[in-house]
């Protein structure tokens, strides 16, 4: 079953209505017991709701089964609210309708305008003795400091999931670039530079530090409840969780996220009076630049993306691509201020919550029928009234024509029923009437002749997918190193673990927080040494990396392999006709593994050494399934994994940490194993 990429989104604001009416309910209780208003309900019960979100996006694995399609209704609903919120706004991106490099540079340069206009208008107001206008006092620095730590603490997380094994060969020169740019965010694998560990750091120093942020007390923390704050977080932690779905949003939201704000000038100045280090802020000052910093690399990355899509897809999936990437910006843009709810959803379904109380079995005799239930009971009040139940209503209304059109409501048969000479004339009123329109109209959005799939995920097709690892232990060689005869090479064995084991560390990075420590910044600079960045700079590569065109990746490695034993072909788009030429159970349970990083840490590691020691294999080898180039490329690639491998296990001792001991060694051999069957 295919749903329109408008359809999506609509079912997302039916999601986002349900927990609406839910604390409307709530609401409604705490009025008759004479408590607070709905604004403090509104308040305490999203914010809650994201509160709980963010702690199970940063342990997505072990609540994946009833999170993903939650969190990905969720993004659908941001989205669409975003660009609800921004239509009839003058000079927004959404008036830059049709793409082109020199246009975007033109808005990305009047963007900047505005902002270095307000930094002066500032500045102008402080020389004339106006004070400090974000912070009045130190007390204030501080408590906004915490109040921002959720967001602030997932700093890069709108990459997190980029730059996959299961990214398209074709889109790899794009993800990687973004990538490029998530590793900046972590500091390039250097603790120190990392910009959650700047943060944490800088709330140390103001004496305001707060728990971990993917801990349960960090959610409890009394300093944090502005919902508008976790709300950014939550978003930040969604737009990258599909990325094959929604690689166009997050290039977008990157494009809006990494360009310079007049918060950050103000908040850099007003913290160094006040005597606070402000080297978070002017970091993002410096590292964002529209030079070569992050500005400038993701105006690129759109660019490259919109002219490979041309050039692969036309002109129409173009300007197609072009109208999501706008979506993902306006997305970023109206994170801090964007309502937490659709008025206009809400409206509708606190219109059809009247009408089924007031024609309650009325509509017993009716033959409408949708979603596999009568108009009647549909309209049932005591059914009506439960929130999931509206949400299942809505969204099957929505979907059921010739009732509903969406985006055309002159064509809706809903409508001419409430219009004058329909048999409902008169049971709704004029204003219902318009606001249903509305409702009808506003369901297709840009990007919806996108489809999204709503199939069964599949592995190495699909990101994410969550399915158990299932280990074959048995028969595991008693020894640590690899022994294989090169030229002894079955292609059709070591081709789908060749293009899989790439993905045993990735999801390492997906939250920042989970690297800010030696292991994980380890593992940063293992997976840059993979996908084929220099080693790690005193500075930043910014642009420089970007515009380089010599660097060789553990993908291109494959392909050099493919094409060497006489197996490149067009079909092969990436790892997902890899697997069904070759299938592999092995490889299955690499990526399967590969998603649950906390339960299978030491596992991963140990087939992530087993792997560099047949890059080793390979690297010094004399075979011919690769040329003497990429032997030597993969060569430096294995000396820096090896390096930074010994950093992850340094101090693993048998006697001290028995059983990732155990699974550190057992995940080797397992992975010894699979590779030297490929050598027979």
């Amino acid at each position: 079953m295919i749903l329109t990429y408008g359809f999506a989104w609509f079912l997302a604001l039916c999601l986002a209505s349900a927990i609406l009416a839910k604390m409307k309910q709530g609401h409604k209780q705490s009025h008759d017991n004479g408590e607070g208003g709905w604004e403090d309900v509104q308040r305490e019960g999203e914010c809650q709701l994201y509160k709980e979100l963010y702690y199970k996006l940063h342990h997505l694995e072990d609540h994946a089964d009833g999170l993903l399609p939650k969190a990905k209704s969720m993004l659908l609903s941001f989205l669409s609210e975003a660009l609800q919120s921004e239509r009839g706004r003058p000079s927004t991106i959404l008036s830059l309708e049709h793409f082109s490099a020199s246009a975007l540079q033109d808005f990305i340069r009047a963007e900047l305008k505005a902002v270095t206009e307000g930094w002066h208008h500032y500045l102008v107001r402080r020389k004339a003795g106006r004070p400090r206008e974000l912070f009045p006092t130190a007390d204030d620095a501080r408590r906004w400091l915490v109040r921002m730590a959720p967001v602030k603490l997932v700093d890069g997380a709108w990459l997190g999931h980029i730059h996959k094994a299961t990214t398209r060969f074709a889109d790899r020169h794009i993800t990687r670039a973004a990538w490029q740019i998530l590793s900046e965010e972590l500091g390039d694998g250097d603790v120190a530079r990392n910009h959650v560990q700047v943060y944490v750091d800088l709330l140390g120093l103001v004496a305001a530090p707060v728990a971990a942020p993917d801990s349960v007390d960090f959610i409890r923390h009394p300093g944090m409840d502005d919902a508008r704050v976790w709300r950014s977080a939550v978003a930040q932690l969604l737009v990258s969780l599909f990325p094959h779905q929604f690689l166009p949003e997050i290039l977008g939201f990157n494009l809006h996220f990494e360009m310079l704000t007049l918060e950050t000038l103000v908040t850099a100045k007003e913290l160094r009076e006040l005597g606070f280090d402000p080297y978070y802020f002017t970091l993002h000052v410096t590292i964002d630049n529209v030079d070569s910093g992050h500005t400038a690399m993701a105006s690129q990355i759109v660019t490259d993306y919109l002219g490979s899509v041309a050039d692969r897809d036309g002109a129409t999936a173009a300007q197609q691509a072009w109208r999501r990437v706008r979506a993902g910006f306006v997305l970023s843009k109206n994170l801090p201020s964007a309502p937490t709810s659709s008025p206009l959803v809400a409206q509708v379904l606190a219109i059809f919550e009247a009408k089924a109380a007031a024609a309650d079995r009325i509509h017993e005799n009716c033959p409408m029928s949708f979603g596999g239930r009568s108009l009647s009971s549909w309209l049932d009040p005591r059914a009506f009234a439960r929130p999931e139940w509206r949400m299942d209503f809505l969204r099957r209304l929505g979907n059921t024509k010739p009732w509903v059109y969406r985006g055309d409501s002159g064509r809706s048969r809903l409508i001419h029923q409430l219009s004058w000479g329909g048999p409902m004339f008169g049971a709704f009123t004029d204003r219902e009437v318009a606001v249903l329109r509305d409702w009808i109209d506003g369901l297709v959005s840009p990007g919806a002749d996108d489809t999204l799939s709503v199939s069964t995920p599949r592995l190495g097709v699909d990101y994410p997918v969550f399915v158990p690892a299932a280990f074959d232990l048995g028969g595991l060689p008693d020894k640590k190193r690899l022994a294989i005869v090169t030229s002894r090479l079955q292609a059709h064995r070591l081709l789908p673990l060749w293009f899989t084991h790439i993905c045993l560390l990735e999801s390492f990075v997906c939250v920042p927080w989970r690297v800010a420590n030696t292991t994980g910044c380890a593992i940063v600079r293992f997976l840059r040494a993979q996908y084929g960045f220099l080693p790690e700079p005193l500075a930043v590569a910014g642009m420089d990396e970007m515009r380089r065109e010599d660097h060789v990746d553990l993908v291109d490695v494959g392909l050099e392999m493919l094409s060497r034993t006489g197996q490149l072909s067009p079909a092969l788009e990436g790892l997902k006709d890899v697997l069904e030429r070759w299938p592999s159970a092995f490889a299955e349970t690499m990526l399967a593994a590969a998603m649950r990083p906390e339960q299978h840490k030491w596992m991963l590691l140990g087939m992530a050494q087993a792997f560099v020691q047949l890059h080793q294999s390979l690297a010094s080898s004399e075979s011919d399934v690769l040329s003497p180039s990429t032997r030597s490329s993969l060569g430096l690639i294995a000396e820096r994994e090896e390096e930074n491998l010994a950093v992850c296990v340094a101090g693993l001792q048998e006697e001290e940490e028995r059983r990732a001991y155990r699974e550190f060694w057992t995940g080797q051999a397992v992975g010894l194993r699979e590779i030297e069957r490929c050598f027979i």
